[in-house]
């Protein structure tokens, strides 16, 4: 009965509250993760943070629409239930991190390296992955659309349970090690 009456306040709040546009980033909440690595829950909407050295932070449900994380190292970060969409991660380092959970809807990947990440039930859903290192990532019911995967290299990768009809694959080291040009001169 407590867990139906906190779903129902939850609602009535999220009722309230209404959909509105993505706010930009909350200076604050930038300054505290360049500080101390960590900002859980944390609002980083088109925040600027190319380049930096995050490794291990800790972004756990945090949100990044549209965030510039190009050439970040993210390598070892909590991103789980993050909102990355539409976030900008080329050639970002992205190996081991966890991600299960996250919205990657829209997100540019290329040349990421995404090697030992987690993404279980992650949405990557028309996700730009092309030249991505996904090596060993366990992508368990992820939702991957029409996402580009040319060039990438998923040797190894857990795609359980993953609909691949859809994803264009060109020159694409496949989890067996076999190569798959399904797609190229599309």
């Amino acid at each position: 009965m407590k867990r139906l009456f906190a779903l129902l306040c939850l609602v009535v709040l999220l009722w309230g509250v209404g959909v509105r546009p993505a706010a930009a980033a909350i200076p604050e909440d930038v300054q505290k993760l360049l500080d101390t690595n960590e900002c859980p829950v944390c609002i980083l909407n088109e925040a600027d943070l190319h380049g930096l050295d995050l490794a291990s932070a800790n972004l756990k449900i945090a949100v990044l629409v549209d965030a510039n994380l190009v050439e970040t190292d993210l390598h070892d970060a909590n991103l789980m239930l993050s909102d990355l969409e539409a976030a900008n991660l080329t050639g970002a380092n992205l190996a081991n991190a966890r991600m299960n959970g996250a919205n990657l809807l829209r997100t540019t990947l290329a040349g990421a390296d995404l090697s030992g990440a987690e993404m279980t039930q992650a949405n990557l859903e028309d996700a730009d992955l092309s030249g991505a290192n996904l090596s060993n990532a366990v992508m368990l019911s992820v939702t991957l659309g029409s996402a580009n995967m040319e060039n990438a290299n998923l040797t190894g990768a857990n795609l359980r349970g993953v609909n691949r009809s859809m994803v264009r694959f060109c020159n694409t080291t496949m989890p067996d090690g076999a190569i798959e040009n399904r797609d190229c001169g599309k």
